[in-house]
């Protein structure tokens, strides 16, 4: 008799942790069904919300001065960039120039280092 009535005992404890399991999972499947359900609104309507918001900063026109001194750093910064390439362009001639004056004085010491050591 003493088995059976810890049996029962038994089954109960082993029923608590189960169902104690089981709301845990059913709280996290939760959870991970409204999570998934963000990133799908996030991937369905973000562009669109997106495109809104830039629609909007569009139609919200600044300032007119403000207007004046982005036009003029805009024009700074394309003339900045055309400037900035003919530089690089100027720089990397000067740099093959170099290369080609280093390694010629390499050869000029290697043979200098040869006739000295004949």
């Amino acid at each position: 008799m003493d088995d059976h009535s810890s049996s029962p005992g038994n089954s109960k404890s082993a029923t608590v942790p189960e169902g104690a399991n089981f709301d845990s999972l059913s709280a996290r499947e939760r959870d991970l069904k409204e999570k998934i359900e963000q990133l799908q609104d996030f991937v369905e309507h973000g562009p669109d919300r997106e495109r809104e918001a830039e629609e909007e900063r569009m139609r919200t026109l600044p300032p007119p001065s403000e207007i004046v001194e982005r036009k003029r750093e805009k024009k700074f910064m394309e003339q900045l960039s055309r400037g900035e390439l003919k530089n690089e362009k100027r720089h990397q001639a000067k740099s093959g120039v170099l290369l080609f004056l280093l390694v010629l004085a390499i050869l000029a010491i290697g043979l200098w280092i040869y006739q000295a050591v004949q």
